[in-house]
């Protein structure tokens, strides 16, 4: 693509192709990604994005700007990076170099976290001045856009536009075409405070370079070590998990991350336990800022990967060293199994207590043990004739291509728009393996590009008709929205026959 422009500092990938598209004069979105990705089904998205590959393959002739480094400098990838698996945070950045398909928002757990990113447009108006007085044009930052902080890092509170991102999904909004007003506040200045250093310390872990991610288990000894350091232990296991909240809790400013303290899940409680799922990095900023307000982002995350990797092993012949003290166990969880199943037996009073003391110290005879006793799994009966719904399914699909076939009006049947007739759409669209008729038939009468612009024609010419105005070429092609760049060669012939070489005038 010709002129593509080079991306600004802190620029999303999102305000990137937008601002090509003001460049080259380009106002179908649907063009615009043919230009960009050589795509036209690619999806506008402004936080984790993906075809990053083609953005690269744009700006190849500036030497710099390869995937990775537009990963981690034109999209809010680094807010995630540090707080999840190093397997996870590879997979991701190979799943946004090309196709991701939402995956990448999943194996991040965006959508399953307590903090949500805002699906309005976000700005702040001094920025944009700055902006504009320093490259003549305005673009998306993306310290703009941190979940659930519409905070600027220098400035203050941001403005909010009531439109989203998510009304078009082919369209990239410029910065400077999108409206937005001033959000209210009615925090308190110690609470704007917390938010503003909330902002700075997420900057800071978004400049951070790339690099692995520490693992869970690391994340795990970090936290313990941290209540150890500031006096929050009962012993020399437990957790004083009061003593915590009590630090914590004045500094939480989003209502998203409110704990309730009768629950024994709440967010903050698990944080200080073993780590089994990433937390989000406005959880993590905000203990950070009650127990290490001082200490950059960068120290952090080195302390944490500098915990050792503790293993428990286990000897193999464990069940033998001791007999004595754990035939009692033993028998115990003997007598319990023959009274009810395994499952039921960990859930009974002491049941689960026993459980766990035989696990860590008589781990094989257990494991061996429950091997030999587990109940039977009963095998599980085939619920659907896919070959019966298949031919159900095929047959109602063609009365409705015949229904259809008597309307000329309507948007395209396409493969994807004749499946939502169907009965039970979100199941059958995701089976179509195990539906070979039905499949055949969808490619036999889906309507084509063709067959889509010609109905629109017939329809636009029938309206003229009916109404007795002009059948010029160019006021066909508006009533038929058949724009120049699009129209296809046969189409472009039927309607040059239509407005000169026909009876119509």
């Amino acid at each position: 693509m010709h002129c593509f422009p080079v991306p600004y500092p802190d620029e999303l990938i999102y305000s990137l192709v937008a601002r090509a598209g003001i460049r080259s004069a380009i106002t179908s979105s649907k063009q615009l990604l043919d230009e960009v990705y050589g795509d036209r089904k690619v999806i506008a998205t402004i936080d984790l994005p993906s075809h990053l590959s083609s953005i690269s393959e744009q700006l190849v002739n500036t030497g710099r700007f390869d995937v990775q480094q537009l990963i981690y400098e034109h999209t809010m990838f680094p807010i995630y990076a540090p707080f999840v698996d190093e397997s996870i945070r590879i997979r991701a950045m190979e799943r946004m170099e090309h196709c991701a398909k939402g995956s990448v928002h999943l194996m991040l757990g965006a959508p399953a976290s307590i903090v949500k990113t805002s699906d309005n447009f976000c700005v702040c108006p001094a920025c944009v001045a700055e902006q504009k007085q320093k490259y003549g044009e305005s673009y998306w930052s993306r310290l703009w856009f941190l979940p659930s902080l519409p905070h600027c890092p220098k400035h203050g509170l941001l403005s909010q536009s009531t439109a989203s991102y998510h009304d078009s999904r082919h369209t990239y909004h410029a910065c400077g075409r999108i409206q937005c007003q001033p959000l209210l506040s009615n925090t308190t200045d110690k609470a704007e405070q917390q938010v503003a250093y909330l902002a700075n310390k997420a900057k800071e872990v978004m400049c951070l370079p790339a690099q692995d991610s520490p693992t869970q288990r690391q994340w795990s000894l970090f936290y313990n070590h941290l209540a150890l350091d500031f006096g929050c232990r009962k012993g020399t296991k437990q957790i004083a998990h009061d003593k915590i909240a009590d630090l914590v809790v004045s500094k939480i400013v989003t209502p998203e991350l409110t704990i309730n303290s009768d629950r024994d899940t709440n967010w903050l409680r698990t944080i200080f336990r073993r780590h089994r799922t990433a937390f989000s990095y406005l959880q993590h900023l905000t203990v950070w800022s009650a127990f290490i307000p001082e200490i950059s982002a960068s120290e952090i995350i080195k302390e944490v990967k500098s915990k050792e990797k503790v293993t428990i092993s286990f000897p193999k012949d464990n069940a033998h060293l001791t007999p004595n003290s754990n035939e009692e166990k033993r028998k115990q969880w003997r007598y319990l199994i023959d009274k009810t199943s395994i499952k039921k037996a960990r859930k009974l009073p002491g049941g689960g207590a026993l459980y766990a003391w035989l696990y860590r110290n008589d781990r094989d005879w257990l494991l061996a043990f429950n091997r030999i006793h587990q109940s039977q799994s009963h095998v599980r009966q085939k619920k659907v004739d896919w070959s019966a719904r298949d031919r159900s399914l095929t047959k109602q699909l063609i009365r409705i291509v015949e229904r259809l076939d008597t309307v000329i009006d309507g948007s395209r049947r396409s493969k994807n728009f004749l499946l939502k007739q169907l009965d039970d759409y979100g199941s059958v669209s995701k089976k179509l393996n195990l539906l070979p008729l039905l499949s055949l038939t969808l490619n036999r009468y889906q309507e084509s590009v063709f067959e889509f612009q010609a109905r629109r024609l017939v329809m636009a010419v029938i309206a003229k008709s009916k109404t007795g105005s002009g059948m010029s070429r160019w006021q066909l092609m508006r009533s038929a929205s058949l724009p120049d760049e699009r129209i296809m060669p046969v189409i472009a012939d039927l309607l040059g026959w239509v407005t000169t070489g026909s009876d119509y005038k």
